[in-house]
């Protein structure tokens, strides 16, 4: 037993220096054992931020390479140089020109090209929605609500009922199709 209290005693003379270098000497074998995972990890973590931030100054010098166009082309309309720089930097930016200037001139065929770009789905409905082309839900939506409207201004209860059913019951216009359901058109 005297053999046991010494151990136990040794034990917990150790001082804290003692236990410094034992969790010394486990972080190196930890290390050593786990280096190149280590590495690689941080490895990863230092390219991936760099990535990161540099993708960020390309799309920041790509908005502004296209902002910069863009006011080329409201200056002059007829730069061709500018109409293409756009046109690559940003496709959505020169559907917005495009579809401005043909609203303009009144250029269905313009408008018609248009709604076959790659750009932006949202911009793309807005332009079918001029050519009276199917366009998304959220412009078939508006557009029942507006004809509503106007058979319900005309006095087509019927018939602006029929509209407004065709707007669908989770959209967010349902709320404004209520109100002109409950008032028909009159606000008093």
């Amino acid at each position: 037993m005297a053999i046991k209290d010494d151990i136990d005693s040794i034990k917990e003379e150790l001082n804290t220096q003692e236990q410094f270098l034992e969790n010394i000497i486990k972080s190196e074998r930890f290390f050593k054992k786990y280096k190149k995972i280590i590495i690689g990890a941080l490895a990863l973590g230092v390219i991936g931020a760099a990535g990161y931030y540099i993708n960020g100054a390309l799309k920041e010098k790509e908005f502004k390479a296209a902002n910069a166009a863009y006011a080329k082309l409201i200056l002059n309309p007829k730069d061709e140089q500018a109409k293409a720089e756009l046109k690559q930097k940003d496709a959505s930016l020169y559907a917005l020109y495009e579809f401005k200037r043909a609203l303009d001139n009144n250029d269905t065929n313009a408008l018609k090209s248009l709604a076959n770009e790659q750009i932006d789905p949202l911009l793309k409905d807005i332009v079918k929605s001029q050519i009276n082309e199917p366009s998304g839900q959220i412009l078939t939506s508006y557009k029942a609500v507006v004809r509503g409207y106007e058979l319900m201004k005309e006095n087509k209860i019927d018939e602006a009922k029929n509209e407004f059913k065709k707007v669908p019951l989770n959209s967010q216009l349902q709320s404004i199709v209520k109100n002109l359901e409950h008032y028909q058109g009159n606000a008093k």
